[in-house]
């Protein structure tokens, strides 16, 4: 068996597994949240031991606003997976939109800190200097 195969209720190729969320994303570009919804929540069925389509689900909810949905989800991601920079840095990111900033910003420091260098970092320190200029979480 491949190192490419993710573990879920059937192995899933790593390459489809990513085509399948990216066709999650391309109904949300579209406008089309309910599709969006049932690929996203497919795929975490498919990979109940990944944390990747909870993000989606939880950027889709903050897409639309449902910002404390949005931390739900993102909350679930890392409850799947305690390591992961990416739901870490949501959370923070969702915390802001709820006006939580304290709690916000400490988020975003962890998702730095879970991994310097890391996209998820970059995203994290983006947020937390728009914050600092007003532009997030006032």
């Amino acid at each position: 068996m491949s190192d490419e195969m993710l573990k879920g209720l059937i192995d899933v190729p790593q390459p489809e597994a990513a085509l399948l969320l990216e066709a999650g994303y391309l109904y949300m570009e579209m406008g089309k949240p309910r599709e969006a919804e049932e690929v996203f929540a497919g795929v975490a069925a498919l990979l109940p031991h990944s944390e990747v389509p909870h993000v989606a689900l939880g950027n889709l909810e903050f897409s639309q606003g449902h910002f404390q949905r949005a931390l739900k989800h993102h909350q679930e991601a890392l409850k799947l997976r305690p390591d992961s920079a990416l739901a870490q840095a949501h959370i923070g990111e969702a915390l802001l939109w709820l006006k939580k900033v304290d709690d916000g910003v400490k988020a975003l420091q962890k998702a730095i800190e879970m991994e310097p260098g890391g996209a998820p970092a970059a995203f994290a320190q983006a947020l937390l200097e728009a914050h600092g200029q007003g532009a997030v979480g006032r």
